[in-house]
């Protein structure tokens, strides 16, 4: 009886895990405070990285070197999709959203073949 309790609890905890985020979450500023390589930290001042996600679907970044992206965006289960509308390169991206709360977002990137997570906080308005 307890091993099958156990399994309804682990099936619950991964379907969970697989579940697609909450979209509205994602709205609002979010400000940098850390950024990883291969679980190592990015000799980066994950401060300078923000953005910020509309209600009507678009977003701006800004991050180190003073580089600026503006578009539109989407999420997609557990993905969030972005077209960068301000540069040349309008091509569409996507990272997995690792974790969304109200009050913290972790994304996942490849950065030419290694894992890169940028870890945030919603910004203080």
């Amino acid at each position: 009886m307890l091993k099958n309790a156990l399994c309804v609890v682990m099936a619950a905890f991964l379907a969970m895990g697989c579940a697609p985020v909450q979209e509205d979450l994602i709205k609002g500023s979010w400000k940098g405070v850390a950024i990883l390589e291969d679980g190592a930290p990015l000799e980066v001042d994950p401060t300078v990285i923000n953005m910020s996600f509309g209600d009507d679907h678009s977003y701006t970044y800004s991050s180190t070197l003073n580089y600026r992206e503006s578009g539109t965006y989407y999420v997609d289960s557990k993905y969030l999709y972005t077209t960068d509308t301000l540069n040349q390169a309008t091509t569409e991206k996507a990272v997995e959203i690792v974790g969304l709360t109200t009050d913290s977002l972790i994304l996942k990137m490849n950065e030419e073949g290694r894992e890169r997570l940028l870890k945030m906080i919603r910004a203080k308005n």
